[in-house]
Order: structure tokens, then C-alpha cells, then sequence
């Protein structure tokens, strides 16, 4: 069954983790057995249950597959299933973005409607918009503290739709969705509570998204984390970002856009035939060539670029204090300089003429991680984005 990625984005006691919870319990995507022993377990500590308490559970049981403080849940649906990723701050939020953890388009914005949306909410949408969300869906939660009122609703999406238009999202194709989480009026079922609403319910949303472009389907790319050598052969280590490759199969090593020949594959040591993408695998080379992390291997039909200067849209989350920054791009990392503008502000978007000390490898047309850029300063992400152009 087809999986789509959806990356949840609201403040921590705006609801995210109760409104996976009522998911989990409604779409019976967790088992009653489970409910039965988070309930006695909840019990003899003197806890009161809560739907939180089943994301944690979750979690725990898919722990070998979350990144920093990221709760990754996946929720069973009647056509598809979808993988809710909680980011609770923007370092995760960046961390998830830039590497094929993610391949959201969508977002999901939880705001609590007794409290409205809050400065760093505003931040995670800015990060989200520029690295590639081009979906929102703005769930208004805890409409049962406000008696269900329409108007109270009404404000929330007066206020939501002045900021997205800053943005860049289109208040058309956002969907606003008034729910209690808690309570599960409009999440799995329509409310009776609030008939003025004729719109979707929350599942019902998520069931017309469209999965993202399947990565497997591009041209193949694979970018080299690191270079080991054993038994005298040079052997790259990296993930397969973008489509699929066989043995035998001759590629592009860029950047010096030199033609070479898949030898061998390897995958924790077992040689296999085939690679695709998400896949991390082991790759030797037939010729004997200098390879080094942050090189990359590309099909002969992937047009990728190569360039010491690039045109990038960049949102800043500190202002530079230094000249030389450095910027990272899959797994290269290269000392860089902003040209244009001349002055950059704290928490804006600017569009930036960068030169780069070496030359550096990417894409501008399917907007994979080949696309997306960090700045750093003496270690410290100070601004995300994406490149536009050379």
C-alpha cells in the first residue's frame, strides 16, 4: 500500500500528539490488545489515560527508525497509509527536510483555537515552505473548549490566512479544518457538534492528498558519504537519493562529469545487483580514479550542474556575523561567501548570489536533497534554503 510522508508542524500543547493518538485509536491502526495494557499500565502508575500515551507507546516500538527528538507514526487508511512526522523544533524540522527521511510535500499546521498561532510556529512554516512543503492543511484544534463555536473558528482562519499569504501558500487550495482532537469530533467521523461545518474531517483530508513523485522513478543519483578501502579496492559508501542502479551500469562521477563503470554493489557486506532509492549501499568502481565524500554519481541522462557560484533563495535564521560561511549540499561541504545582498536580515527570506570556493554539485529541476542547502557558522545552522539557479 502506498505511503505518504506528512510533516506535522504546531506548537507542543497545541494538540499534535492527541490528534495522533485519536488516529491511531480510530483507525484502528493500534491493536485493542495495546490500548488494553497502555491503560493498565497508565493505571497502576495513577495516571490518567491520555490518546498521547499511544504515540509514545508507538514510538517506542519505532524507535530504529526516528532522527533526533522526530516521532514518526504511521497511520492506516482505507486507500493509503500515512506517515505523520512530528518535528517539535526547527533543528528536526531542517534535519528531516534535508535528507530522504522526508519526501513530504504536505504539512499538516495544528493550531489550538484558544490560543491562535504563535512566532515559532510562523518559523517552522517559513523553513517548511522553502525546503519544499507545497501543501498545507490548517486543523484548528479544541473546539471543545470554545463551546464549538463557528466564529471562534472564523478568527483563526482570518488570522491563518494573512500569514500564509506572506508566505507564499494559496488560502484557495488550504484546507481549514475545525476538530477536537480529544474529544474526536471532525477527525475520523463528522461532528455532530459543529453541523455548521460541511467540510472534510481530518482522515477524509489526508485521503485526497496525492503521494509525492516517487524518487525511484528519477534518474539515478547516489551521493558519497565516505570512501573506504579494503583488500585494495576503493569503496563508496553512500545512499542512493534518486532512482535505481545494476552492475555494469556506467554513470557520470561528478563534478568532474567523468564516465565510469558500476563494478560492484554491495549492502552490509552482501553483494547484491541492484540498488534503488533510500537504499544505503557500498559501490566499487572499475576505474581507479581519486574519490572523495561529497562526490556524487549520476545516470548519463541526469543533468546535473556544476558550479562556484549559485543563485539560492534563502531563509535566514540568524544574520552572519562572518564572511566566509559554510554551505553543505547532500554531503558536500564548501566554503562560501554571500555576494548579494549586502545586508541580510534575521528571520527573512532573501534571494542570494553565493560563491563557493570549490565546485559544487546540484539540481534545480526535481528538487531533491541536490537542490536543498544548509549555511553554517563555526558549526551553528544559521540559514536553510534552495538553489535557483547558477
Amino acid at each position: 500500500m502506498q505511503e505518504i510522508p506528512i510533516v506535522l508542524i504546531g506548537e507542543k500543547d497545541h494538540g499534535k500528539s492527541t490528534l495522533i493518538g485519536r488516529l491511531l485509536l480510530d483507525t484502528k491502526t493500534i491493536k485493542e490488545r495495546k490500548i488494553k495494557e497502555i491503560k493498565e499500565a497508565d493505571k497502576a502508575l495513577g495516571k490518567e489515560f491520555e490518546l498521547a500515551h499511544l504515540v509514545d507507546s508507538f514510538k517506542e516500538e519505532r524507535e530504529m527508525e526516528m532522527t533526533f527528538d522526530t516521532t514518526t507514526v504511521l497511520i492506516k487508511g482505507k486507500n493509503k497509509n500515512y506517515l505523520l512526522i512530528d518535528v517539535p523544533g526547527h533543528r528536526e524540522l531542517i534535519a528531516q527536510m534535508l535528507t530522504g527521511a522526508s519526501k513530504a510535500k504536505s504539512a499538516l499546521l495544528i493550531v489550538a483555537v484558544d490560543e491562535g498561532i504563535k512566532k515559532q510556529t510562523i518559523l517552522h512554516l517559513e523553513i517548511a515552505k522553502i525546503l519544499g512543503i507545497e501543501r498545507l492543511g490548517v486543523v484548528v484544534n479544541k473546539m471543545d473548549k470554545v463551546n464549538y463555536k463557528k466564529e471562534n473558528f472564523e478568527k483563526i482562519v482570518k488570522e491563518a490566512k494573512k500569514i500564509l499569504k506572506k508566505l507564499g501558500y494559496s488560502s484557495k487550495k488550504t484546507k481549514f479544518l475545525p476538530i477536537s482532537a480529544l474529544k474526536g469530533d471532525n477527525v475520523c467521523q463528522k461532528s455532530q457538534n459543529m453541523l455548521w461545518y460541511e467540510g472534510l474531517n481530518v482522515l477524509e483530508y489526508l485521503e485526497k492528498l496525492k503521494p509525492p513523485l516517487s524518487l525511484e522513478k528519477l534518474p539515478f543519483s547516489f551521493v558519497v558519504q565516505d570512501v573506504y578501502e579494503k583488500d585494495g579496492e576503493k569503496i563508496l559508501v553512500g545512499r542512493v537519493e534518486t532512482g535505481k542502479i545494476k552492475e555494469g551500469e556506467k554513470v557520470l562521477l561528478f563534478p568532474e562529469k567523468k564516465e565510469v563503470t558500476i563494478e560492484t554493489i554491495s549492502d552490509g557486506g552482501e553483494r547484491v545487483f541492484e540498488a534503488k532509492a533510500g537504499e544505503s549501499v557500498g559501490i566499487i568502481l572499475k576505474e581507479k580514479i581519486p574519490l572523495k565524500r561529497g562526490s556524487i554519481l549520476a545516470s548519463l541522462d541526469f543533468r546535473l550542474k556544476v558550479s562556484n557560484s549559485i543563485l539560492s533563495e534563502i531563509f535566514w535564521l540568524k544574520e552572519p556575523k562572518a564572511k566566509k560561511l559554510i554551505l553543505e549540499c547532500g554531503t558536500a561541504k564548501i566554503e562560501a561567501e554571500i555576494l548579494k545582498p549586502k545586508k541580510i536580515k534575521e528571520k527573512e527570506t532573501s534571494f542570494c548570489k553565493v560563491s563557493l570556493k570549490e565546485p559544487l554539485t546540484f539540481e534545480t529541476k526535481y528538487k531533491t536533497t541536490l537542490n536543498k542547502i544548509v549555511l553554517k557558522e563555526r558549526g551553528e545552522i544559521i540559514a536553510v534554503g534552495k538553489i535557483i539557479q547558477k
